[in-house]
């Protein structure tokens, strides 16, 4: 009898066990993510997913219950933590390239090798050679240069840029403590002029898109061209210090007396649609809308 028992139970205690095991081996399996309707969800399988058409994120990257109540906007916190130099997460590497420029390079490393080559001495002339002083070549023209616009032209896109604050409004206002208007700035698409910018930067015109800005200081202040786009989850800042990203057609960062304008452009990637809504940022500021909207089509604006 007791030989009838163990070959009749042994299959099904195994199967039991395995079963019961089962839960603690996908325990630590998690799916974390947004559904359509803002509510976030973490579930153990994709079949437990709350809501069609989810957005999957990790939990440590799962972005606040209620962004709206910020002190700024979430995108622009982001992005400004990510270029941060003393947030936490830079300071580590800026923290081992310290300790590695202490330590000296490691033998063998390109550091080691470009050491090497700057303490070579360099060849001497090769005889009955004329040894010629070398002349101080003028610099190039930086690209901005290159963009200059005739007084009317000028004037054509400023208008321009005022009359598209009709359909597709995207202005930012900043005041002071006191609410005293200090900065008003107003940014537009033109096709002409992405057109013109992109040929005489060189730029590919199937890569890139051109917005065009205009800056009137209400009152003296400082304006720096601190702009990043954002659409789709995507974000883009051009570099203020590279004039095939970011330029000036008149005026200049820095200060701007009261009553001046400032009129430039900031170059992003076509992935950026015009067609399509986009928030672009000044600063701490924002402002959603769609640069070029359809004939008929209402562009949304905040």
């Amino acid at each position: 009898m007791i030989r009838d028992v163990k070959p009749r139970f042994a299959p099904l205690f195994a199967s039991s066990l395995l079963t019961f095991a089962a839960p603690f081996a996908t325990a630590d399996t998690t799916l974390s993510g947004v559904c359509p309707d803002g509510s976030f969800f973490i579930v153990q399988s994709r079949g437990a997913v709350p809501c069609a058409n989810p957005r999957f994120v990790d939990a440590d990257d799962m972005p606040p219950l209620r962004p709206h109540l910020l002190p700024r906007p979430y995108t622009w916190y982001v992005d400004q933590e990510a270029r941060n130099p003393n947030n936490p997460y830079n300071l580590v590497d800026a923290a081992e390239k310290i300790r590695a420029a202490r330590q000296g390079s490691r033998p063998g490393s390109e550091g080691e090798r470009a050491a090497q080559a700057a303490r070579a001495p360099e060849p001497p002339p090769a005889q009955n050679a004329t040894v010629r002083p070398l002349t101080a070549l003028p610099e190039p023209a930086p690209p901005a240069a290159l963009l200059q616009l005739a007084d009317d032209e000028l004037r054509d896109l400023v208008h321009l840029i005022g009359l598209r604050q009709t359909d597709s409004p995207a202005q930012l206002s900043v005041s002071d403590a006191r609410g005293d208007a200090r900065l008003r700035i107003q940014l537009a698409y033109s096709a002409a002029f992405e057109s013109y910018a992109l040929a005489t930067l060189g730029r590919d015109a199937a890569a890139n898109h051109v917005i065009v800005f205009a800056a009137l200081a209400e009152s003296d202040t400082d304006f720096q061209p601190n702009f990043f786009a954002v659409q789709g989850g995507r974000t883009f800042r051009p570099d203020p210090t590279s004039p095939s990203e970011l330029g000036f057609v008149l005026g200049a960062p820095g200060k701007l007396p009261g009553g001046e304008l400032a009129v430039g452009y900031l170059i992003v990637p076509a992935t950026f649609d015009p067609h399509a809504a986009m928030e672009l940022f000044w600063n701490d500021r924002s402002v959603e809308t769609v640069l070029a909207p359809s004939a008929g089509g209402a562009a949304p604006s905040r």
